[in-house]
């Protein structure tokens, strides 16, 4: 494991767009065949064939590299969590990070898909304040950020109040604006109308 984690911190250090991060599998024709008896391979049966363990790695290590494949594809390369990615990787080693969120959601919900992003908010934030230890109101207002620039209409239970806060301002905010807008046009018609009578006295 500690390879994969050098190797990903390298990565991730070099601030890619993505990291694509998966399981090899013994697809048709491909040369991963040849080395099946050396190394110990053993597949799922089921296609794609993806490896289930080697000599190298036992199959409860391949699982858990198989949950921090597909959490990673649902936090990290969805583009929805920018901000709260930044605080659940750091500091230190991003690979090791990762695992501990993924190992816990595991833990926490036994599940790899069919996650709403109501509760992915929810679980990133009980995982950055009780086990990554960040204060909850920096990692709040990094959900609702990414949360907002995600398009989501929806109430997380973690950002409830926020957002029902700017739910309750935005009407506010559009109806100042529009009544400052209606006295901006009262007095331009005001001055006009001053104007139109120093022209008719002239």
């Amino acid at each position: 494991m500690e390879s994969f984690a050098a190797g990903f911190d390298r990565l991730h250090d070099l601030a890619p767009h993505e990291i694509q991060f998966g399981i090899l599998k013994r697809l048709r024709g491909t040369p991963i065949t040849r080395h099946t008896v050396d190394f110990a391979m053993a597949y799922d049966p089921q296609t794609p064939y993806t490896i289930l363990q080697t000599s190298t790695i036992d199959f409860a290590t391949m699982q858990r590299i198989q949950r921090f494949a597909r959490y990673w594809e649902m936090i990290a390369n969805s583009g929805r969590f920018a901000l709260a990615l930044k605080l659940l990787l750091g500091p230190g080693s991003a690979f090791n990070h990762f695992l501990c969120f993924s190992d816990w959601l595991w833990q926490t919900t036994g599940k790899t898909h069919e996650f709403a992003l109501e509760k992915l908010v929810d679980f990133l934030f009980e995982h950055l304040t009780s086990v990554h230890a960040l204060n909850p109101e920096v990692a709040r207002q990094a959900l609702l950020a990414d949360y907002q620039a995600s398009g989501a209409r929806a109430r997380p239970k973690c950002l409830a109040d926020l957002l029902d806060a700017l739910r309750t301002a935005l009407p506010l905010a559009a109806s100042k604006h529009r009544a400052e807008r209606q006295s901006r046009h009262v007095s331009q018609q005001a001055h006009r109308d001053e104007i139109q009578k120093a022209a008719a006295a002239a």
